[in-house]
């Protein structure tokens, strides 16, 4: 045990350091822990089952005998039994127990760390999703400013006999159709907006940011993940509750042991009176009936599952870090080209120039638009990956 906390402790002042950095959306988590009622609620319920881990934990009751008898004949006179006792189990059966309760209150703080940790992330993505709507907003209201400028040059030239009907149709269609996809985008971005606004638990809560903060990559996965593993509250979660099964077989073991019972005993009849201790021995032989073997298995099932989901969750991380990994190289590689290639003022220009067809501007401008989407896609789930990989360091 004191293993365990001193590998968390070391953990704790390395991840201190660049992993455990100002976590994005820092003011946003701060208001959810503050407000949010679900996990205002698990706090509570951590609290209470903490409380209750403890119930019992001192001595049982002291049992008090009292006996009343009258003689017959009358003349035998009365007689009357007092008896005080109280019964102790053996020393290694109470350490296990104590050992059984402070599991049992650690798992209850644990529980809610898983809790917290998932919404905050939901937070987090929430936040990541608002930003990225709002681009793509910022995008589409571009394209439909473009859109409005076309559909208004081609109604003049059709009304001069400048152009075909074909092409005024093809003007009216793309306007419309662009104002129908920033309608969608425009109702992501509000259902966004509800979504923070229930997380955080305050109605109209501001939120400015517009940008992705910038995001790293770690030099070695292996190195990596042995730090944070540590700190996963879920896999500590599985790791306390194989511990509380590995204890809850000892305690069956231990409880094979006898109880033992130390008291005060009096009785008195007419004209005699007896004082004295008892001791008593309670043998467990139906009680404990097949609760090794029931623990055994217990303590088998859940070491099995502490290591399944080890490997799980170290297998799903190492592919979410490579691809961390691939998709920030991707990203810098879009925008760079994205920069240095952009023709869409040009675009425009031929197109009231008479230099295009209206079917190649759309064409052209479509393309260029679908890059600066697609930055934006591939941005969107890097933050999303980041967020992900680190959720367990909030």
């Amino acid at each position: 045990m004191f293993s365990k906390m001193a590998a968390l402790l070391l953990c704790a002042l390395v991840f201190s350091g660049s992993l455990c950095a100002q976590p994005h959306y820092a003011q946003v988590l701060k208001d959810v822990e503050a407000n949010n009622p679900v996990l205002l609620a698990a706090q509570k319920r951590a609290e209470a089952q903490q409380t209750a881990a403890h119930v019992g934990a001192l001595l049982p009751n002291p049992e008090v005998e009292a006996a009343y008898y009258w003689g017959d004949p009358a003349s035998v006179g009365i007689r009357w039994d007092l008896g005080i006792s109280q019964s102790f189990e053996m020393p290694s059966v109470m350490v296990r127990r104590a050992r059984l309760r402070n599991l049992q209150e650690q798992a209850a703080d644990l529980d809610y760390k898983v809790i917290r940790n998932a919404t905050l992330l939901e937070a987090q993505l929430t936040c990541a999703d608002m930003i990225y709507y709002k681009a793509l907003g910022m995008i589409y209201s571009r394209r439909c400013q473009a859109a409005i400028r076309i559909a208004e040059l081609y109604q003049r030239r059709y009304a001069a006999g400048d152009c075909s009907i074909l092409d005024y149709n093809r003007a009216q269609m793309n306007l419309a159709d662009v104002q129908n996809r920033a309608a969608e985008i425009d109702l992501q971005c509000d259902l966004a907006v509800h979504d923070l606004h229930r997380l955080v638990g305050v109605e109209n809560y501001p939120f400015r940011q517009s940008e992705y903060e910038e995001v790293t990559v770690e030099s070695s996965f292996e190195s990596w993940y042995e730090q944070l593993e540590m700190l996963n509250p879920s896999l500590r979660l599985l790791d306390n509750q194989a511990e509380a099964a590995r204890c809850q077989l000892q305690l069956s073991r231990a409880q094979w042991l006898p109880e033992m019972s130390v008291g005060y005993a009096s009785e008195n009849v007419v004209g005699e009176t007896f004082r004295g201790v008892k001791v008593g021995l309670s043998i467990p032989i139906w009680s404990q009936q097949r609760a090794v073997k029931a623990s055994r298995m217990a303590e088998a099932a859940a070491t099995e599952e502490l290591a399944s989901q080890r490997a799980v969750w170290f297998s799903k991380l190492r592919c979410m870090f490579h691809r961390h990994e691939t998709l920030l190289r991707n990203v810098s590689s879009l925008k760079e080209a994205f920069q240095r290639c952009n023709s869409i003022d040009l675009l425009d220009k031929a197109l009231e120039a008479g230099e295009i067809s209206l079917e190649q501007y759309l064409l052209e401008a479509d393309y260029y638009y679908s890059i600066e989407m697609q930055i934006w896609d591939v941005t969107h789930e890097l933050e999303q990956l980041h967020l992900h990989l680190y959720s367990i360091t909030l």
